[in-house]
């Protein structure tokens, strides 16, 4: 479990969503292309208003046929923005990528990880013991960070199976920094819980992107 703390990299604060990019996450054999296939969007900070990372999902298309299946012909609202969550959150294989365009102290991440938990957990997403051991675990897994931090360029992979994750932190210029694999469904659960918890800054405007990258 203690690799579930390098799976909440929803940092700082949303700006905006947009359509899918070029370099969003690539699709495999068990992941999805085309419509409903692929969420991004840009975070910032909040009062400033400085852009920080790009986020991008890509999922598999089971969970793709259940977006089409709940979005045809509806526009965006918060009936339609749930059942989007609970697809994703149950989502049985997806690529989760955050790329950063701006230098972000570990420490500062670490605080924000810390309130992605508790929202996920006021959600019943996940339980007070899980929210407790990952962020216990935060600065063991991220010691590697310690005093670099992120550094522009730096991207974090979360690749989610039906019984495992592999999270991997790589430098601009390839270098890994952090790679974990973690068995169970407790960590897969934890970040998808934590990207789309009801009260997270990445739930809307990745979901509102489904609709407007089709």
């Amino acid at each position: 479990m203690r690799s579930a703390a390098c799976l909440l990299t929803v940092a700082l604060v949303v700006a905006s969503a947009g359509a899918a990019r070029a370099d969003a996450p690539p699709a495999g054999a068990d992941l999805a292309q085309g419509p409903y296939a692929v969420m991004h969007m840009r975070l910032q900070k909040t009062f400033l208003k400085i852009n920080v990372a790009d986020v991008d999902v890509r999922v598999d298309r089971a969970t793709q046929a259940r977006f089409s299946q709940l979005a045809a012909g509806q526009g965006y609202s918060p009936a339609l923005e749930s059942q989007l969550a609970a697809a994703a959150i149950g989502a049985a294989r997806a690529v989760v990528q955050m790329q950063f365009v701006r230098d972000v102290p570990l420490n500062r991440w670490m605080g924000v990880v810390r309130d992605n938990l508790e929202q996920a957990r006021d959600a019943g997403l996940i339980s007070r013991d899980v929210e407790r051991r990952v962020s216990d675990a935060l600065p063991v897994w991220f010691a590697p960070l310690k005093d670099r931090g992120y550094v522009k360029g730096d991207r974090v992979t979360y690749s989610v199976t039906p019984d495992a994750l592999h999270t991997t932190v790589t430098a601009a210029g390839g270098q890994v920094l952090v790679d974990v694999n973690e068995r169970g469904d407790e960590a897969r659960r934890v970040v998808l819980a934590t990207y789309f918890a009801p009260k997270s800054d990445t739930r809307e405007p990745l979901l509102r992107s489904l609709l407007t990258s089709k």
